[in-house]
């Protein structure tokens, strides 16, 4: 929890603190459209899986240098379903991430949270313990001249410490391996 916090305060200096140069981004703008799927990556009582479709959005504030390299702040969304022990539940998520790349094909690094709604949140002996979950990720995508996309992402669902909606009774979470196929504009 203390991460996620860190995260989001940082996020919010960063943000605040925009001068007028990163304003007005050529990164602004629809990034790419796709789905995503995802297996449990730690052993729990369960066997998870997600399923996805997302989009992302590049916000006006970014950093690059001559070369073309830099970083820059995008707005992710997604909405799928979350199964485990025989019981499918939707999800929905929104949330900022930084990505490292040389201005929109080839290599790029990224590292996000989310903010997610989880229509249920007990999938056999794994309760999640509240509707509204946190998701951090990091991963690495290819983007192709074409524009044909492929991921791979590391995420780790949970609701930290909070349980909204839930019973109170911890903190487990969920992480996941996932892989990605997208369309790059």
């Amino acid at each position: 929890m203390r991460q996620i916090i860190s995260g989001l305060l940082l996020l919010g200096a960063v943000i605040g603190s925009a001068t007028a140069a990163w304003c007005g981004s050529p990164d602004e703008g629809w990034k790419s459209v796709g789905v995503r799927a995802g297996v449990s990556a730690t052993s729990r009582n369960e066997y998870f899986h997600r399923y996805e479709a997302y989009a992302t959005y590049g916000l006006p504030w970014s950093l690059r240098a001559d070369s073309g390299w830099g970083v820059a702040l995008q707005m992710d969304g997604s909405l799928g379903a979350l199964h485990a022990a025989g019981k499918t539940g939707v999800i929905g998520a929104v949330g900022p991430a930084f990505v490292i790349d040389k201005g929109g094909k080839g290599l790029a690094f990224k590292l996000g949270a989310d903010v997610a709604g989880l229509s249920m949140y007990r999938f056999g002996n794994v309760d999640l313990n509240g509707n509204l979950l946190f998701v951090g990720h990091v991963g690495l995508l290819y983007r192709f001249d074409n524009g044909l996309g492929i991921g791979y992402r590391f995420q780790h669902l949970s609701n930290g410490g909070l349980a909204i909606g839930g019973s109170g009774g911890g903190n487990t979470g969920v992480d996941l391996h996932t892989a990605d196929l997208s369309w790059n504009f």
